[in-house]
């Protein structure tokens, strides 16, 4: 290998391993928070979520190792196009081929690597991290049964349970019955209930237990059992249970999804679906040397740019490219285009885009044709060029008749000095430039990784549910909002971070100081736009969030094959409440009508002392009158005490029934806390303390409202002492650096929110925690910085 080579080969390495953590640790941020609730909230054994995480990295680094070529490229080609050896090395008479060379060996051998991740290690571990988390989900679901809270995260199954003893793995008082009861139903009351995991299963041991069968259209024929002790098995609601095809089909070996890709006997979209998966093991790989081939004449072109420019036209291209996989997988799969074209197409085109743009910069020409060049100089760059110009003109012309005014004046001028704090002066001004461009970039990053990698996770239920590009688009545009709230934090430390590690490396740090300038008072201006930013994100939560999170969740059921809004999160269907007061009542009905204000389909159960059923009550239509009264209209009543039944009646007419509860209270269970705003949810927590549900996980939700955004401010302050002692240590020292402070976040930020949720903490306590625990941290280290 040439000197030169061996020269570019080394400089384009520290940028793409820069670009590799950066793009991995963005995709492993959320996983990481979830691991922290794991290990906290649900007691899963670390090495489990260790193992998960390890699982994650294979199609995590699939995604990100192409991501990272054009990055590496970019900014090293434009270090060097800066730094004028590229107008060197072409003035020796050395091609741009010539220089693709290191290049496309650099990318082969990563090609090849994906290669083997894409054959050989992601089924296995897709597999394996399929069955992981179904086991964790079985296992925290045992933990996550609150009393007092109809619990529904079991396939078609409600749970609830009265009492949970301490010290004890079983519950006082357990109700099972369907999430949405059907015509022939079925409820279990027991005197004590307990969980236990078996694989992908949950196996519910029932003691003391009593089942209640009934059709609800003949309720004559009533079936009541008693049994000592009953088992019963649970699948998780989040099993994946076959209802994806290419879900299935990525756990799938490359020669069995060659085997059917071509067998006629299996169904025509998923032989289409297979062949995209079977070329996809390649087109994915192969894009690495397709972004190589694109990077060097763009990097070329980069010189005023810098490193911002390139990482901006980096996520670009990398917008495109997955924009273009993805409109081809949707194709292939309605039987547009062919399976390979459909996969490959994004690379023959940004392949032959590459190709183009190299031969043209090879003759030292434009990248763009003349024509569209000299329209673009013209029309576009012209007018903002010469607003520029009239602009700097004006001013200059206002500053000459200012100093004539001021000379045709008296003569006799006294001075009297005054005390001014200027503020933003020009360094301050300098300093906020740099922040916010590097702030800008920094966001666009996060939230187009962010994008992308969810666009992969849900593309199987786009194409499956046939789900349209408006609302796939609408759906992200929604998301982004919280998306921007979610990483603000991280992304203002980044910023800090790397604002006052490039002022470092260009010793204007220590050139203010020879000044005399505070290395506190330079960080004035970046203070204060983290307060800014935190500011901008806590009027964002409060006034737009709410709308774009509810709105955002029905594009996402949509997405997901339904119609109503997901709630994965909340702890109890809408349908299942528990009556508030001293009376021990669960009520359940089909549907609610807020406008005639009537419940269809509505049961009511009660319970003694000892939590035994004692009435069950069904109304198909209840019209609400006034004062608590309703109209009940056609069902039944029954009463037991223990095993025998003392009293049954079945009423066909109008009967007015006290009922006590108003429509309001049947408008909607557990909302999930990010669809509401801070006084919606504050007003609708009092309502379910009130009705003796606890909600210490709205609680969190609530408080978090307000103590998130300050975080962002919070990680500022932390950023700046290390900044200010990077000095030439360079940027990817300083990534590494934000990477660790990052995970660190995650990390406290989780486990302080479990603690908090599962009533170890107290809420307020629990969400205050995080800030003052990095307050500290930060004040700590500023202590030993040389101001």
């Amino acid at each position: 290998m040439r000197r030169l080579d061996r020269y570019i080969f080394t400089e384009i390495l520290g940028p793409l391993g820069l670009g590799f953590l950066v793009y991995t640790f963005i995709l492993l941020l959320q996983a990481l928070f979830k691991s922290a609730e794991l290990i906290i909230r649900s007691g899963v054994a670390v090495s489990q979520v260790g193992k998960m995480l390890l699982l994650s990295l294979p199609w995590i680094v699939v995604m990100t190792i192409p991501m990272s070529v054009l990055f590496g490229i970019l900014i090293s080609v434009g270090r060097l196009s800066a730094d004028s050896e590229l107008v060197a090395i072409r003035a020796s008479g050395i091609s741009l081929f010539s220089l693709y060379r290191p290049i496309l060996v650099l990318s082969l051998l990563l090609t090849g690597f994906n290669i083997y991740l894409m054959i050989a290690v992601l089924p296995e571990g897709n597999h394996a991290l399929q069955r992981l988390r179904v086991e964790i989900l079985t296992e925290s679901l045992t933990e996550e049964v609150a009393p007092r809270v109809p619990h529904t995260g079991w396939q078609n199954k409600m749970l609830y349970v009265f009492e949970a003893p301490p010290g004890e793995r079983r519950w006082k008082g357990t109700f099972l019955g369907d999430s949405i009861p059907i015509r022939e139903n079925e409820v279990v009351v027991a005197e004590w209930g307990r969980a236990q995991a078996n694989g992908s299963e949950v196996v519910l041991s029932l003691e003391n237990a009593y089942t209640h069968i009934v059709d609800f259209t003949n309720p004559e024929e009533y079936q009541l059992a008693h049994y000592e002790q009953i088992e019963t098995r649970l699948a998780a609601a989040a099993q994946p249970v076959a209802t994806s095809i290419k879900r299935s089909l990525r756990e799938l070996s490359f020669s069995d999804l060659v085997e059917r890709s071509r067998d006629p006997a299996v169904d025509e979209v998923e032989r289409r679906i297979a062949g995209v998966e079977v070329h996809k093991k390649f087109s994915i790989p192969a894009a690495s040397l397709v972004f190589g081939l694109l990077a060097l004449p763009l990097g070329f072109n980069n010189s005023r740019g810098g490193r911002s420019s390139g990482f901006a036209i980096s996520l670009g291209v990398v917008l495109i490219y997955y924009v273009l996989l993805n409109s081809g997988e949707e194709f292939a799969r309605e039987g547009d285009l062919p399976p390979w074209l459909a996969v490959w197409l994004p690379n023959l085109a940004l392949l032959f885009i590459g190709i183009f743009l190299l031969a043209r910069r090879n003759r030292d020409k434009s990248l763009l044709l003349a024509n569209l060049d000299r329209w673009l100089r013209e029309r576009l760059w012209g007018p903002i060029a010469g607003f520029r110009r009239r602009r700097v003109e004006r001013r200059t012309a206002r500053r000459q008749a200012q100093r004539l005014a001021r000379r045709q004046r008296a003569q006799l001028v006294v001075r009297i000095p005054e005390l001014r704090l200027r503020f933003p002066n020009r360094l301050d001004r300098y300093v906020l430039k740099t922040f916010f461009k590097i702030l800008v970039l920094a966001f666009l990053a996060g939230i187009t990784v962010y994008i992308i990698a969810d666009l992969a996770d849900n593309f199987d239920e786009i194409l499956e549910n046939k789900v349209p590009r408006s609302i796939v688009l609408d759906y992200y545009k929604f998301k982004s909002f919280a998306i921007f709230y979610e990483i603000s934090p991280i992304i203002v430390m980044v910023t800090t971070l790397m604002t006052f590690g490039v002022l470092s490396r260009t010793n204007e740090l220590t050139a203010c100081k020879a000044l005399g300038m505070s290395l506190y008072r330079l960080a004035v201006p970046a203070v204060l736009a983290a307060a800014l930013l935190a500011a901008f994100a806590g009027v964002l939560q409060s006034e737009v969030l709410a709308a774009s999170n509810e709105r955002a969740l029905e594009l996402q059921a949509r997405i997901k094959g339904g119609e109503q809004p997901l709630r994965s999160r909340q702890l109890s269907d809408d349908r299942w409440l528990y009556g508030p007061g001293p009376d021990r009542q669960l009520f359940n009905f089909a549907s609610y009508d807020p406008g005639e204000r009537e419940l269809y389909r509505l049961q009511i159960f009660r319970f003694d002392a000892d939590y035994r059923l004692t009435d069950r009550l069904l109304v198909h239509r209840a019209q609400y009158l006034e004062d608590g009264w309703w109209r009940f209209s056609s069902g039944w009543m029954r009463s037991w005490n223990g095993a025998e039944e003392t009293a049954f009646e079945r009423f066909q007419t109008a009967v007015k029934y006290r009922l006590g509860e108003a429509p309001e209270y049947f408008e909607g269970g557990l909302r999930l806390p990010e669809a509401m705003g801070y006084l919606e949810l504050q007003r609708y927590i009092a309502d379910l303390e009130a009705s003796a549900q606890r909600v210490p996980q709205l609680r969190v939700g609530l408080y978090n409202k307000i103590a998130y955004p300050v975080m962002s401010l919070v990680m500022a302050l932390v950023a700046l002492p290390f900044s200010f002692r990077l000095g030439r240590q360079g940027a990817l020292y300083g990534i590494g650096l934000a990477l660790a402070l990052g995970v660190a976040l995650m990390i406290v930020l989780g486990a302080f929110k479990a603690l908090g949720e599962a009533g170890v903490l107290p809420p307020l306590v629990a969400v205050l925690s995080p800030g003052v625990v990095f307050s500290v941290f930060a004040l700590y280290r500023f202590l030993g910085v040389r101001t």
